[in-house]
């Protein structure tokens, strides 16, 4: 019996040792559906621990692009046009740390 709970014990210390010792990535994966004659950019997954800078300007007919500045070596510029201030406050909130790992931006952002 103490040996069936001394295993029990070790196998527990060992699951728990296991799943500290992982390290998750916190990435976000950028989707968009893109017609069959239309070339570009489907995907796009962006480490968050990289992000060193956002910034958001707005044109005149309303559309926002978003600039994400990663550190890398050498520094790597990553541009959204997006339709409107929802689905910008939508992306930047996806950007944060801990956001949802997945957004579909089809027809509301541009790669």
């Amino acid at each position: 019996m103490k040996k069936l709970s001394l295993r029990l014990s070790a196998i527990t210390i060992a699951v728990f040792l296991g799943a500290a010792a992982t390290v998750r990535a916190d990435a976000l994966l950028l989707q968009q559906n893109l017609p069959g004659d239309m070339a570009g950019t489907p995907f796009l997954l962006v480490d968050r621990s990289r992000i060193s800078h956002v910034g958001v300007t707005k044109d005149t007919s309303l559309n926002h692009r978003l600039t994400i500045r990663l550190a890398t070596e050498p520094p790597v510029e990553l541009s959204l046009s997006c339709n409107d201030e929802a689905i910008t406050r939508q992306v930047l909130d996806a950007l944060r740390s801990g956001g949802v790992a997945t957004l579909d931006i089809t027809g509301r952002c541009r790669l």
